[in-house]
């Protein structure tokens, strides 16, 4: 062994250490289940923050984003206004989501819902699209977790090796003390987080020269034709938007990932990825939130300023970049590369492998930095331990004590929850290795499950019309949708489907969404119950006497309306395709009014506005303010009834 990897083995040793600590020396505190999943709702609001923006961004930034950049170009890289899109779905639901919670105990999403509903199908759904969405998602950090070592060590430790490790540790602390494990935690691995991208990031510049190289760089690949799909004569859709839909060969499965970052594809894939903001497993770390406070600036400062920040400079940055640094052959053979530290035969298939090899990178002239780099990254896919919690305890009440243990009692269900969750780890685990050669796709299948949670959020927040057959059938329509327009459905069905992945450069998300709603809207008007609806208005006129929304605020929601509908229009949407060249031609770097592209221009902008627009709906329009009236709760843990 070399030096470097006998230091990244200490790094390693000492970071997992300090976990396991945290887990053993928090155990001792756990007496009730509502502790141990959701510490009693008294998260306080920094713990929150870092929990939630940890959960919600995690490796996916740190190391698919800068990898689908990388492929794509900045096409791609205007999906990064999710970080805006995330928190407008917060703001529709978090806040209503806890007022439930806090009011009538509940601790899961499954109660919550099947309560409102007072349908156990429903809830046994929102188990299934729990399950759909965390298992593939871990999946998809633990493959990360385990590239990462893998490469780092030189192959010392294999990837399965290395993702039973990263599990592993997870598994135990979060067992041992629960969620108060993961407050703490979650902590030092945000920070650890956000310092690795912003390292990386400085590096990758400074790989390739500077600024201004970088830029005078890709603008020449801007000019390359072969196989990066031109939308015009002189220029590429690597740093543009090649149009608003794409019809393709129904029969072509072959289309290359280049060609299909239309402005459609970009918008529902950003809808895509606020599929974790909706998952059951989010819903539920909101329920732990001490107070509403905290969801207007994460949503504000954390998610939409501070990530996006990361998002658009950074990991931006990294991925176009990287393509100068000798990962992309076609780049390599026209010359344009600036150099060749970066294996050529990551482009296309291994992209996922990118970031650690700027880290390795890194070895060869600071072993310490490398080590330190490598903990970054890693705590940036363990920082989605709360989704094992989450999940296992979801299972446990919604599932265990709900059907088949009805008297289990308090230590029964910390017990179950922790055996569940060790399957979890072993399904997860499995899952990673059988598609670790499609990665993505298991990503992209995971958050569009969780987009099918859209429909009975809206019901219970806001529309009290929907029924539960409309809701439960529209849930089970949009899964299958999902299935028949994602890669797995091509796996699994071969030769039947008679189109790609994404029909007309839709992401499976929407699909299913459609079909969910259409579903759902039109058997709820055939099932319509009087006494149903009776029942959905206690929760309805419970939200109305509390919600903090002064009578002057009211006149704003038709502005509101326009403001989120222009902006989704111009930053995601048809729009975005007068950024293509408003500040200059992607090829012509002497036209660029900013020294840059002029699409990443187009989406600083956006970014900018998209910030103001979170404040004026968190904020002014009071959506993620408190409460008007102090919330008495009914009981604190609705689990701990019969029945």
């Amino acid at each position: 062994m070399t030096t470097k990897i006998y230091s990244l083995i200490l790094f390693l040793g000492l970071y997992w250490f300090v976990c396991l600590y945290i887990g053993f020396k928090t155990q001792k505190k756990i007496v009730l289940p509502v502790d141990y999943f959701i510490f009693s709702r008294q998260v306080p609001g920094w713990s929150y923050i870092t929990i939630m923006t940890g959960t919600v961004f995690s490796g996916w930034i740190f190391f698919i984003q800068p990898s689908l950049v990388f492929l794509n170009g900045l096409s791609f890289a205007m999906t990064s206004l999710f970080v805006i899109a995330i928190p407008l779905i917060g703001i529709l639901f978090s806040k209503r989501q806890w007022m439930f919670s806090k009011k009538f105990g509940f601790v899961t999403p499954g109660e919550m819902i099947g309560s409102y509903f007072k349908s156990d199908i429903l809830r046994v759904l929102v188990v299934v699209v729990t399950v759909g969405f965390a298992i593939p998602f871990i999946a998809v950090q633990l493959y990360l977790g385990g590239l990462l070592i893998s490469i780092l060590t030189d192959n010392l430790i294999g990837p399965g090796s290395a993702a039973i490790l990263v599990g592993a540790v997870m598994v135990v602390y979060i067992n041992l003390g629960g969620i108060r494990s993961i407050m703490y935690i979650n902590a030092f691995q945000f920070l650890f987080f956000v310092f690795g991208i912003v390292c990386i990031g400085f590096i990758t510049y400074d790989l390739v020269g500077g600024w201004d190289l970088l830029n005078e760089s890709l603008s020449r690949i801007a000019g390359l034709k072969e196989n990066l799909f031109n939308i015009k004569e002189s220029y590429n859709a690597y740093l543009s938007v090649p149009g608003t839909i794409k019809s393709v060969n129904l029969l072509d499965s072959s289309l290359s990932y280049n060609g299909i970052w239309t402005t459609s594809m970009i918008l529902t894939f950003a809808f895509a990825l606020t599929g974790i903001q909706m998952s059951p497993n989010i819903s539920m770390l909101t329920f732990a939130s001490q107070e509403v406070r905290p969801f207007g600036t994460q949503q504000i400062w954390f998610s939409a300023f501070f990530m996006g920040f990361l998002l658009i400079f950074f990991t931006a940055g990294i991925g176009a970049g990287s393509i100068l640094l000798g990962g992309n052959y076609i780049v390599n053979e026209s010359g344009n590369n600036i150099s060749n530290i970066i294996p050529a035969n990551i482009y296309p298939n291994e992209a996922e492998s990118l970031i650690p090899h700027l880290i390795n990178i890194i070895g060869d002239y600071s072993i310490i930095f490398f080590s330190i780099l490598g903990i970054c990254a890693l705590a940036s896919v363990q920082a989605t331990s709360s989704l094992y919690l989450t999940s296992s305890a979801i299972i446990t009440r919604d599932i265990l004590k709900r059907f088949f243990f009805r008297n289990m009692n308090n230590q029964e269900q910390i017990f179950s929850s922790r055996i569940v969750l060790m399957l979890l780890f072993v399904f997860s685990l499995l899952l990673a290795i059988q598609f670790s050669e499609d990665i993505f796709s298991l990503g992209s299948f995971s958050l569009a499950i969780a987009c099918q949670m859209f429909v009975p959020l809206v019901a219970m927040c806001y529309v009290s019309w929907l029924t539960k057959q409309g809701v439960s059938l529209g849930i089970v329509v949009g899964i299958i949708a999902v299935f028949f327009t994602e890669s797995i459905g091509q796996t699994l069905f071969g030769d039947l489907i008679v189109w790609n992945k994404w029909p007309l450069t839709i992401h499976s998300s929407v699909w299913g969404l459609a079909f969910n709603i259409a579903a759902a809207v039109t058997i709820s008007f055939i099932t319509q119950d009087s006494k149903e609806t009776n029942h959905k208005f206690k929760f309805h006129n419970f939200i109305d006497e509390h919600k903090s929304y002064a009578i002057g605020r009211r006149s704003l929601k038709p502005s509101a309306w326009i403001i989120v509908s222009s902006w989704i229009f111009f930053a995601l949407g048809p729009g975005l395709l007068m950024g293509n060249e408003l500040f200059g031609k992607p090829i012509n770097v002497e036209s660029w009014s900013f020294g840059m592209p002029s699409i990443w221009v187009w989406n600083i902008v956006f970014w900018i506005l998209g910030i103001l627009l979170i404040w004026f709906l968190a904020i002014k329009m009071e959506m993620s303010t408190s409460p008007n009236k102090t919330i008495v709760s009914q009981v604190e843990d609705v689990g701990s009834l019969r029945g």
